[in-house]
């Protein structure tokens, strides 16, 4: 039989007890133990090395109502570290506009009369963008918020519903099974089978849950659309419905939560091998530890330069936004803007 593409949690653990020869009756680690390793090696081993490829990979663009006389807007919370990529405008008629990032100190230099109905300017406080100055009137739309998201947290696949079958029109989707935990009061992902198991959607309400028939129903087809579009967050949207590309097989998660680790499918077995190392370091054998880690070398080494130059044919092009002779073009393209 062929093997999966991809890793489970459950696979990631199978893995690790093989490589570090721990026997199956052992008391020492529980699988709560081993899905530990797992998060920890991925948020600070494997998210670091594929962020250093500067490839854009766990990028992801949020949406966030302008809302007059609203001043601040919470950055999101799955942003890794807490930044952000880019922070842009997009008006009604899907034209997307640069806003720019100034420090506290040069707030009083942007306020003015001529000021109130533009949106371009905003500084970072804490966990907050704010708008300078405050929109008192102008332009309605969404912000467009680019961030590399946290992975999220690996759990069972018991945990987890897999898509049998689904109805875009309708927005019933038919699971494998109905895990508990799953409510109309909580909020889910959608997580992509295939690599890198992004998320297609975050954070959406189910309308109903049919324990029975297996089926959750998202409500459709008006939010049945890619995740970027303007209208999944323009006023009066509905906040429930089902993600383009989605596929049998995809699935269902509590919102946070994965059974399948949401970097490309290359890299799952790295991460079985560190849990590995990682347990043997725990268990002290430091002769297998040595030879783990320089295992581990030999992997990271090799992966690189699978996921390093997404694109070989064609070189990322390197574009000098706020040069000289783009600045002129930019600064009409705002003056008639609102």
């Amino acid at each position: 039989m062929a093997s999966s593409p991809f890793m489970t949690t459950d696979d990631i653990i199978a893995s690790a007890v093989r490589r570090a020869l721990i026997p199956i009756s052992q008391s020492t680690f529980t699988t709560d133990d081993f899905i530990a390793f797992a998060n920890e090696e991925l948020a600070l081993g494997l998210v670091p090395s594929i962020l250093a490829m500067k490839e854009d990979y766990l990028l992801f663009t949020e949406q966030m109502p302008v809302t007059l006389n609203q001043q601040r807007y919470q950055l999101p919370d799955r942003a890794i570290g807490n930044k952000v990529r880019e922070i842009s405008y997009m008006d009604p008629n899907f034209n997307v506009y640069e806003m720019t990032r100034i420090t506290v100190d040069d707030v009083p230099f942007y306020n003015g009369p001529n000021t109130q109905s533009r949106i371009y300017t905003y500084y970072i406080e804490n966990n907050e963008f704010v708008l300078v100055p405050e929109l008192a009137n102008g332009p309605i739309g969404v912000f467009l918020i680019t961030y590399y998201m946290r992975p999220n947290q690996l759990v069972q696949t018991a945990n987890v519903g897999i898509v049998q079958s689904f109805n875009p029109t309708t927005g019933d989707v038919v699971l494998d099974k109905i895990p508990s935990g799953f409510t109309t009061s909580a909020t889910f992902d959608f997580v992509q089978k295939r690599s890198p198991h992004k998320c297609l959607l975050i954070d959406q309400t189910a309308l109903s849950i049919n324990t029975t028939t297996n089926t959750m129903n998202f409500g459709g087809p008006a939010s049945y659309l890619e995740p970027t579009d303007p209208r999944n967050s323009w006023p009066g949207a509905p906040s429930t419905g089902l993600p383009m590309n989605f596929a049998v097989g995809d699935r269902i998660c509590l919102s946070t939560q994965s059974d399948i680790p949401q970097i490309p499918s290359d890299l799952h077995v790295v991460l079985a091998h560190r849990v590995a190392a990682r347990c043997l370091e725990a268990l002290g054998d430091v002769e297998g530890l040595q030879a783990a880690n320089q295992k581990l070398a030999e992997f990271e080494l090799k992966t690189q330069n699978l996921i390093d130059d997404r694109v070989e044919a064609a070189p990322l092009k390197v574009v000098n936004r706020h040069g000289i002779l783009r600045s002129g073009l930019l600064s009409r393209r705002f003056r008639f803007r609102g």
